[in-house]
């Protein structure tokens, strides 16, 4: 081993200090004239779904999507969130509140939010109006503003789709004026 001699020193690259100059590999390299670089920025990145519902994913950290879960409560939150929202509830209920009350009165407001209260054309609200009636799109009516309005243009007056003449009673709205009433002759 101390007698050889290594005759290929004088051809290494790294061997020849001429070819370190003129390459430039010594320093910062400069960029070749022929590629182009093209840079995307995701301004909506997409989130993992598997990681954004259980914390894992399958394709670890070769998943092509976001892992982030940033946006959610950490458990202590949660607890206290629900400690405070079952506090409250035993609180109401010691205070006579009924269960059965507010699924009624919840279900009474989405009907409410739903329906319009007065009519599109005439603004006259429904105890006012005379047989409110509903297209095929979902707009309601009371009848004589709609019939003399088909009688112009048969297109909706809300959203402008052929109505082909077709004026269905609005059962939920005659359903909801009548509960309406009884409740004023029951408080009365």
């Amino acid at each position: 081993m101390n007698s050889y001699k290594d005759f290929r020193a004088g051809f290494r690259r790294e061997h020849t200090v001429g070819a370190e100059k003129g390459s430039g590999s010594h320093g910062p390299l400069r960029a070749s004239t022929n590629v182009r670089m093209t840079v995307r920025f995701d301004y909506q990145p997409d989130i993992c779904k598997d990681y954004k519902e259980t914390g894992y994913c399958g394709y670890g950290d070769a998943c092509k999507f976001m892992h982030d879960r940033g946006d959610y409560k950490a458990g202590w939150e949660i607890d206290r969130d629900w400690d405070t929202q079952q506090k409250e509830k035993r609180e109401r209920l010691l205070a006579g509140w009924k269960p059965e009350d507010e699924e009624e009165e919840a279900k009474d407001s989405e009907e409410d939010d739903e329906l319009p209260f007065a009519c599109l054309i005439c603004r006259r609200p429904w105890a006012e109006a005379q047989d409110p009636v509903v297209t095929r799109c979902k707009h309601y009516f009371c009848e004589q503003c709609a019939l003399q309005h088909n009688a112009k243009t048969p297109k909706c007056f809300a959203c402008e789709q052929p109505t082909g003449g077709i004026f269905n009673v609005a059962h939920e709205i005659v359903r909801r004026e009548k509960a309406r009433q009884r409740k004023e002759a029951g408080d009365d």
